[in-house]
């Protein structure tokens, strides 16, 4: 007893040496220690973890502690199996203490100038489900991403332009076990779409060049089942607006640690304001919808339904009710 009096003591009396020991290790961690040497390892690391499904590369690695304690990479350029490389400006990894204690993937992941934007991920310990299966709650918020990059990236069939803003709320498990449950509010500012023969069921379609100042679209997925609730397409004073409803079927899967979306049947209504230069320009593609159309002073409405069992066979096109 008198022993751990003295060490106590001891202790009480050199708190002083100690906080500056532990300043000092703070000081050589983060702003000595040379983390850029650890560039090739961090790379191989993570090659070997994603068995080589994954590559990074970095010009600067800093750790920091404000306002919360991460690691932040700099000039950073990742390719992916089967995507075409992707660079940003920064990517500022803060992992959750209380997900690094429970052995969880908890924490947030802010990229600037990623697609010409920025993109924050957070992660966190969501509500179960009915069955008892542990989800996360998965927030991703978009500011600003460049369409374009986002095609040259997912080499889509489609060329479009514009800015993407998403705001996404996600309760899933990461497994896959059971389909996730999303709502989505999405906005597009300044979209652009160039003249494209699009492959459908039908054959080759030209699709004529669009210009529209915005589309904003809100929705959910639930059930393997993305609904649209409310869809805006173009304003008032664009060649063509109007508003879309309706739902797809949609469900993800994960074989191997990739996760892929399987589309199914399809089911959507359509309201569609045209003015007249853009019914000359796309004559062959309103062709298909024209039984539906109203005239109307500056151009023509239709208003038609349009729906599929599977994204594999040609549609059906009907009147809206």
């Amino acid at each position: 007893m008198p022993t751990l009096k003295k060490v106590i003591s001891a202790l009480l009396n050199s708190k002083l040496k100690i906080l500056v020991m532990f300043f000092s290790a703070l000081v050589f961690l983060f702003v000595l220690f040379p983390f850029n040497d650890l560039g090739d390892l961090v790379s191989s690391q993570v090659s070997r973890l994603t068995a080589n499904r994954l590559f990074l590369q970095f010009e600067e690695l800093k750790m920091s502690l404000f306002p919360t304690p991460g690691v932040k990479f700099e000039q950073v350029y990742v390719e992916a199996a089967g995507l075409s490389g992707v660079s940003a400006k920064e990517i500022k990894f803060a992992p959750s203490i209380s997900g690094i204690i429970a052995q969880k993937p908890y924490g947030s992941v802010n990229a600037k100038g990623l697609f010409k934007g920025d993109v924050l991920i957070s992660v966190k310990s969501g509500s179960r489900t009915e069955a008892g299966l542990e989800r996360q709650k998965l927030e991703i918020s978009a500011q600003k991403i460049s369409l374009q990059d986002l095609h040259d990236m997912t080499r889509l069939p489609v060329m479009m332009k514009g800015n993407l803003n998403l705001e996404t709320i996600a309760m899933v498990d990461l497994t896959l076990s059971e389909q996730p449950d999303v709502d989505v509010n999405l906005s597009v500012s300044q979209f652009e779409l160039p003249p494209a023969n699009v492959m459908t069921p039908m054959g080759p379609l030209t699709m004529p060049d669009l210009r529209l100042s915005s589309i904003e679209i809100k929705g959910r997925l639930a059930g393997g089942k993305l609904i649209i609730e409310s869809g805006q397409i173009g304003k008032d004073g664009d060649e063509l607006r109007g508003t879309v409803s309706g739902n797809l079927d949609l469900s993800l899967t994960n074989v191997g640690g990739a996760i892929t979306p399987i589309l199914g049947g399809y089911d959507f209504k359509l309201d569609l304001r045209a003015k007249r230069n853009f019914q000359d320009r796309a004559a062959l593609f309103l062709s298909f919808i024209d039984n539906y159309k109203t005239a109307t002073p500056d151009g023509a409405q239709f208003k038609f339904r349009v729906s599929a069992a599977s994204t594999m066979i040609p549609p059906t096109i009907g009147a809206a009710r």
